[in-house]
């Protein structure tokens, strides 16, 4: 240490932006670590502060795991706030909610679908003409199922049906009944 020449002092006394240089960083990030080694004069000491920067780069585990730590937070938290978002916009529900109105719809439409053959057997007992019983259980599987949209539209004015009903059959042709 007898030997301190002119460039020895000079890094004892590095400024901001020179000591960011060294670490490879912004003079932002040098700001932003408060717990970095700084002379009473707030100039920069590079030994202290390369053997500071130096130990946490690559600290010790429980350091890395504090950081880590902090990351997750920062990212849960992040995910709280956009799944907030999403369900403020209605781009989300909450899954009971959602197994709760499906289980109603399924119920309805089981309902609906049970009660058929007690309904169409008396109205088709008698008729001998399968093409005339197939039109009758169509028109009846069409009647409940517009009954069953028309119900479960009730709880929201502002839905729209995907598709316009025009007594078109979806799927091809319906093969003849002999």
């Amino acid at each position: 240490m007898a030997n301190r020449g002119k460039a020895d002092v000079e890094l004892e006394r590095l400024n901001q932006q020179q000591i960011a240089w060294i670490c490879g960083v912004t003079s932002r990030s040098v700001r932003d670590w408060a717990d970095g080694p700084r002379n009473p004069d707030g100039t920069y000491n590079a030994q202290e502060f390369v053997q500071w920067f130096i130990n946490r780069t690559t600290g010790t585990d429980a350091e890395r795991e504090h950081a880590n730590q902090r990351e997750r937070l920062a990212a849960a938290q992040a995910e709280k706030v956009e799944t907030e978002n999403r369900v403020r916009r209605g781009e989300l529900m909450d899954a009971q909610e959602m197994i709760a109105i499906w289980s109603d719809v399924l119920a309805a439409v089981r309902s609906k679908f049970l009660s058929m053959p007690s309904k169409l057997g008396p109205q088709l007992v008698a008729i001998e003409d399968a093409g005339v019983i197939a039109e009758r259980i169509r028109e009846e599987v069409y009647a409940a199922l517009s009954e069953l949209a028309d119900d479960s539209g009730s709880d929201n004015e502002n839905a729209s049906p995907a598709a316009e009903v025009d007594d078109q059959s979806v799927g091809g042709q319906i093969p003849e009944t002999v």
